[in-house]
């Protein structure tokens, strides 16, 4: 089969060989031959006598030449062959060892000029007739005249022959200039006036010039490769900046990232395509970028897809998890709390929070992760706790603390997750969370009564009642104007419930009318009508009215409580006082019942109770009963005493019972904030009360150290402070080395968790994260995505370029694994990549 190309005959192809080889003849008789550039010797030379003499001394210098070459080569070969390897190192620290070329050149010029300031300069003794003299580190620095010290780093001492050198003439100059360039200078008694000299010399000017622009990138033999990888890695780090500050703007707030499709000009990308389209808009630089490679599609790197921002929020995750894990590590001191809540997909994530002790003495609540399906069996979220640690190299025997819900499987006192833990460590005290446990406090007080319960519930279905039509909510603000409207209870904080009460007791009057109009209305429909009457009747009653006014004041308090309860600077003792001031609160309000009656009769305007509106029902006498034994209450009397009493008790019962857990745990540490006010026996006994609860953590000089505190507080004046403030103060003042030990007991103090409401924190950001478009979401991602969210303020303190630095890092070492070299055809992944890579070494 023919292949286009035109074939010869065999004479054809001997006539081009032959005139083929006459032309390259041709050539090469034009080149000179080499005996045409040595004059050859005539005869008459050779017969002269003088030339004779002169030739044959000529031949036997050459001759003698080569025999010394032929000798130092010999040499040189066997002593390189049984040289030792370690004797090849050059000290580029010892001027006099250099070996001038360029590769010491380059070497001075990258790493600078090393001037041994630290050498010892004994070796550097000279005698002079009157005295010794050595050298002194005077001569590194140059006084000018106005008084300015100036250095002389070009100056540089050689501890193996005792002398100075200037390296940059050393490497650049010529070898007449002086000592200072051949053997080394060490006249020391006219150091000054020849360093002036020398410095100030034109030869010296020059070196240093050369060495500066050596250093530079203009001097290297590889200009064009390092300039063309400094614009590439330019290039890819401004593009690179703005796509972390579009992740990191867009995970801050819990923004999804992705949409249905990945086009840049599309109606259906995510935030991340169309925040970069936005910027885009007012970056040239960007739109640039994106003009080029944002509709290359798959395959080609442009760093716009979303495996970059991908790898991205892994990598700033991984920086987040490990300050939060190193700041734990040396607070040594932590606390654990734990909470469970099913997310978006049904799937149960538990919520891991840590707290410790900051730098500056302020305790920190931190989350580390969500853990997927765990199980809700004790022994199950113990194993989790504990794998959890292990993971990030925490060690358990330092964990103090430990804070959750009073849910059995948790706060059990024999197999709960508490119990379990304290089995490994008894150490970590088991803290309630103080604000689940007020919740609990007024769901006790609401269910030991029907009053109570009657009236929550009326208060939710009045609410359900306007909200389910537009046209009742429209007559409801009609007469509320610029009242409250209704509110719904709230599921899960209990005292949250003021809010709902406090709608319904500044809007009774306009609520009353807006059912009453509802009720008038003929083109209601009847089923309307009839549920708008039945919600009527309890204002008209005392009972109702009295309960409003009752539980606003109540929940009020409880209200602020709660608020305070969920800070993460509240400590123990400042529950212990909280808890205390609402026992007296509800003790103190007991005698308010006339007063809160005269507020409900003014309200409603009703003063009978329903119990005296009712006929009485007299019951047969027995033939032996009298008319005395009969006893019968009035309405007023039977509301008070079972409704009222009732729940004052209830609430002042529970309060005292959940308020004793903390005044135990409190009673240990609550000398160290009150110290001023105890003698010495008390704090001695006190003090030996916790070195022998901690053994290994607080030494005998604890109650030395405490004694001296209290002069040291007598003495400022300064007699009460509250733990977090004490500890601060020490922190602040640098006086932990002082009180070590009292340092060690605040922090143990302190880093316990005196609520979990961090976790519940959290389960509102896991909504956010993962909603019901991000219901498949993976743990991996949720995790990262879920800490830089929580964690955002942490986030906002790292720098764009450690970020990228660390993304480059990973892909410079993916490069380097690669067995093939990179060529220009690569993608720019690729070859940004290895210009990272290549740059460290350059």
């Amino acid at each position: 089969m023919s292949d286009g190309r035109k074939r010869f005959s065999g004479s054809e192809y001997k006539k081009r060989a032959k005139d083929k080889e006459y032309k390259e003849s041709k050539v090469l008789n034009k080149i000179p031959k080499l005996s045409t550039f040595f004059k050859p010797a005539t005869p008459s030379s050779l017969n002269a006598p003088d030339n004779g003499q002169q030739h044959q001394h000529d031949l036997e210098e050459i001759e003698t030449s080569k025999c010394e070459s032929d000798l130092v080569i010999n040499n040189l070969t066997t002593s390189t062959l049984n040289m030792d390897p370690a004797t090849f190192y050059i000290d580029y620290n010892d001027p006099a060892k250099w070996i001038i070329n360029d590769v010491t050149r380059d070497y001075v010029a990258k790493h600078g000029i090393n001037q041994n300031l630290n050498d010892d300069f004994t070796c550097s003794k000279r005698e002079y007739p009157d005295k010794n003299r050595f050298l002194n580190k005077s001569l590194f620095v140059r006084t000018r005249i106005n008084g300015e010290v100036q250095s002389r780093p070009w100056l540089v001492f050689s501890k193996s022959t005792g002398t100075v050198f200037c390296a940059p003439c050393r490497l650049f100059g010529s070898a007449h200039l002086s000592t200072l360039v051949t053997i080394g200078f060490n006249d020391w008694k006219n150091a000054v006036r020849k360093l002036n000299d020398h410095e100030n010399s034109i030869p010296h000017k020059t070196s240093t010039v050369a060495l500066i622009e050596r250093g530079k990138t203009a001097g290297k033999i590889n200009q064009e490769i390092v300039l063309q990888l400094e614009q590439e890695t330019n290039y890819w780090r401004n593009i690179l900046k703005r796509i972390v500050a579009t992740v990191r703007s867009l995970v801050i707030r819990g923004l999804p990232l992705r949409g249905s499709e990945e086009k840049f000009g599309s109606y259906h990308s995510g935030n991340f395509i169309m925040t970069l389209e936005l910027l885009a808009e007012f970056d040239p630089f960007l739109s640039e970028h994106i003009r080029h490679y944002g509709k290359i599609g798959s395959g080609n790197t442009s760093y716009l897809s979303s495996q970059t921002y991908g790898e991205f929020i892994q990598i700033m995750a991984e920086k987040i998890t490990k300050q939060i894990v190193e700041e734990v590590k040396v607070s040594k001191y932590f606390s654990i709390s734990v909470d469970s809540t099913p997310d978006v997909s049904h799937v149960d994530q538990l919520s891991f929070i840590i707290r410790y002790i900051s730098k500056d003495g302020t305790p920190i609540e931190r989350f580390l992760k969500f853990i997927a399906n765990t199980g809700h069996k004790s022994e199950q979220l113990a194993d989790a706790v504990f794998d959890t640690l292990n993971q990030y190299n925490l060690d358990i025997k330092n964990c103090r603390g430990q804070s959750y819900d009073n849910a059995s499987n948790m706060a059990g006192k024999y197999t709960g997750l508490q119990a379990r833990i304290k089995e490994v460590i008894p150490l970590a005290i088991y803290v309630p969370c103080s604000a689940h446990s007020l919740n609990l406090v007024g769901i006790s007080a609401v269910d030991c009564c029907e009053k109570s319960t009657t009236y929550f519930r009326y208060l939710q279905e009045l609410y359900n009642f306007f909200t389910a039509s537009t046209h009742r909510w429209e007559i409801l603000l009609f007469y509320l104007k610029k009242s409250k409207c209704v509110k719904s209870l709230s599921q899960t904080r209990w005292s949250a419930r003021y809010e709902a009460g406090k709608s319904l007791c500044t809007s009774w009057s306009e609520i009353k009318n807006a059912l009453q109009a509802i009720i008038d209305d003929a083109n209601e429909k009847p089923v309307t009508k009839f549920d708008a009457s039945v919600l009527l009747k309890p204002f008209n009653t005392i009972e109702m009215c009295f309960m409003t006014v009752f539980w606003n004041e109540v929940l009020e308090r409880f209200h602020i409580v709660n608020k305070k309860l969920q800070s993460v600077n509240i400590e123990l003792g400042m529950i212990v006082e909280l808890y205390g001031s609402l026992e007296q609160y509800i003790s103190r309000i007991r005698n308010n019942f006339e007063e809160y009656e005269g507020k409900a009769i003014q309200i409603c305007g009703e003063m009978q109770y329903k119990k005296d509106k009712r006929r009485t029902v007299k019951r047969k006498r027995q033939f032996d009963e009298t008319m005395n034994e009969v006893i019968t209450e009035t309405g007023k009397e039977d509301f008070r005493i079972n409704v009222f009493f009732v729940i004052l008790d209830k609430l002042n019962a529970e309060l005292v019972r959940r308020g004793s857990s903390y005044k135990n745990l409190c009673v240990k540490f609550d000398f160290l904030t009150n110290i001023c006010s105890f003698d010495e026996e008390i704090i001695s006994e006190k003090t030996r009360a916790l070195i022998e609860q901690y053994p290994n953590d607080i030494e005998e000089s604890f109650t030395n150290e405490c004694l001296h505190l209290r002069d040291h507080l007598f003495f400022k004046s300064d007699k009460k402070r509250n733990a977090q403030e004490l500890c601060k103060m020490l922190y602040t003042n640098d006086l932990i080395d002082i009180y070590p030990n009292v340092t060690t007991a605040l922090r143990m103090y302190l880093c316990t968790f005196a609520t979990n409401c961090t976790a519940e924190r959290s389960f509102s950001a896991l909504k956010r994260v993962k909603s019901h478009l991000r219901s498949t979401l993976e743990s991996d991602r949720l995790n990262a995505t879920s800490i830089l969210h929580i964690e955002s303020e942490m986030l906002r303190s790292i720098n764009y370029d450690d970020i990228i630095d660390d993304f480059a890092s990973k892909k410079a070492v993916r490069v380097m694994m690669d067995s093939n070299m990179t060529s220009v055809d690569d993608p720019p992944t690729h070859r940004w990549s290895t210009a990272i890579a290549v740059s460290e070494f350059l």
